[in-house]
């Protein structure tokens, strides 16, 4: 019997940077979201811990969405009035956008009260909504045809909701005042969120939808911009892109600001409510980072579209993250790698779509819990405490921001770029130097850069290191698998 030929030990994993050619200077927001979900609300255990988190983070255009899986909270007019009242109702969700606020610390932010109220929609049957405020309704969003189709319902239920927050109140539709003493500025609006989900609105009625309530709320406040579409990462069908980004379509005046839309990696999922069927967790780095490339083709072929027909729109993909297999199980089972792993995915996507001149990226989610998609929390829900991903959103704010220049930066021989890790050089607005690494895989892999000659420093996360700073030796270091690293010199 012959002997099984050894394998030779892989080479160095070769970066080469010209810091004297730079290629785009960075207008990305790097940002993140946060959704009504039940553990933040104040009693919770957890909620101080949560929100200190995301004062910590600092960043500008945090985004604030009230879900339609908890619609007691994010519908404040959960039926329809009568002649004699209406069910306006903000007592639940006002603790919600003042703990935002607050959070927030006077930074940019961005509303979302994405929701319409189901009765806004022709249905066979009123749909029930339950008095527990933890139960998700997945199928609170039902028909698809607006009772009203001149879309005028919707735009004032909006405007009555946005005068809330913004002019300190609105009278209802019986002619009542409702007093909040909010006033609010939300640096951007975004109407609705997924549409093309859910009710399954079309990109037709959609721009008619997005004109009706920019119109209506502009108004309130007229340094306040607007983002359409916000569509699911499902699929990106090119004709809302086509339709909406025409200004042939939009009535005059109406401005669109900025388009959004999103993507989250995920493996071959069989069963979203447990582990059976579903592709291992062996498999899912090559899924994801496959899925990550044709996501940023789809990237390059959104924009052509944009630059064609309003090259002043800007772009925020605005949801950005990935799923375990087992994405709605109340008991998940995610492996302690998967969060480094996707931490890699978040920080690659980063890396290149600040490339390609994205206006905004934002990690997916703050918050999430088992049940309703845990994989993509940034703190867990539990201790409130920030996990991997935070970690490694926290690492591109601490280091990077708008007006890096890129510096050319290659791996491997010319031609073949080395698979296992993608770097990004920038010459950063302060001066600095700073190079991105990222382990692509689950394996430990040695990087050289040749021009370090130990001058440098290493803040890395990874499966080993958690955070820390070490020190360069001989222009190589290691990098544990997954991990994120930037060199500082």
């Amino acid at each position: 019997m012959s002997a099984t030929p050894a394998i030779a030990a892989a080479p160095p994993a070769t970066v080469q940077v010209d810091w004297e050619q730079t290629t785009v200077t960075s207008r990305t927001t790097l940002t993140t979201h946060l959704w009504t979900a039940p553990p933040l609300r104040r009693e919770s255990p957890i909620h101080d811990k949560a929100f200190d988190a995301l004062r910590e983070l600092r960043v500008d255009l945090a985004r604030f969405l009230p879900w339609f899986t908890h619609p007691r909270v994010a519908v404040p007019e959960l039926t329809p009035p009568t002649d004699t009242q209406t069910s306006w109702n903000f007592e639940l969700l006002d603790p919600f956008v003042e703990d935002f606020v607050a959070a927030a610390e006077g930074r940019p932010v961005v509303a979302n009260f994405a929701t319409i109220p189901t009765w806004m929609f022709v249905t066979a049957e009123p749909v029930e909504v339950s008095e527990d405020l933890d139960e998700n309704h997945w199928n609170y969003e039902q028909g698809s045809e607006l009772r009203d189709p001149t879309c005028t319902e919707v735009a004032d239920y909006f405007y009555r909701l946005a005068s809330w927050y913004i002019a300190g109140g609105f009278t209802d539709e019986l002619g009542n005042w409702h007093e909040s003493g909010h006033r609010y500025r939300f640096a951007y609006w975004e109407v609705l969120c997924e549409p093309d989900i859910g009710h399954r609105i079309p990109p037709e009625l959609y721009t008619e939808l997005y004109d009706a309530i920019v119109t209506r709320l502009a108004p309130l406040d007229p340094d306040m911009k607007f983002i359409g579409l916000s569509l699911s990462h499902v699929h990106h069908q090119p004709e809302y892109f086509w339709h909406f980004l025409d200004p042939a379509n939009h009535a005059d005046g109406v401005p669109v600001d900025a388009i959004s839309y999103h993507f989250y990696a995920q493996p071959e999922i069989v069963n979203p409510f447990g582990a059976e069927g579903n592709a291992p967790s062996a498999h899912w780095r090559d899924i994801f980072f496959a899925q990550a490339d044709a996501f940023l083709d789809q990237v390059r072929f959104i924009d052509s579209i944009r630059q064609r027909l309003t090259p002043g729109t800007a772009t925020f993909i605005n949801e950005l993250g990935t799923y375990p297999a087992d994405v709605m199980n109340p008991a998940p089972d995610i492996p302690d790698t998967y969060w480094d792993l996707s931490a890699s995915v978040q920080t690659y996507l980063w890396a290149k779509l600040v490339e390609l001149g994205i206006d905004l990226v934002g990690i997916a989610e703050f918050m999430d819990y088992p049940g309703m998609i845990p994989g993509v929390s940034l703190i867990d829900w539990e201790t409130g405490a920030p996990n991997t991903r935070y970690h490694a959103l926290a690492l591109l704010l601490r280091h990077f921001d708008m007006g890096d220049a890129l510096a050319t930066t290659t791996t491997g021989a010319y031609g073949f770029p080395d698979p296992r890790i993608h770097a990004q050089a920038f010459v950063c607005a302060s001066g600095l130097r700073k190079l991105l690494v990222v382990n692509k895989t689950a394996d430990t892999v040695t990087v050289a850069v040749p021009d370090l000659d130990g001058r440098g420093e290493l803040e890395q996360l990874g499966v080993s290191t958690v955070d820390g700073e070490v020190p360069i030796e001989a222009g190589t270091v290691m990098l544990d698998a997954y991990t994120i690293a930037v060199i500082s010199y």
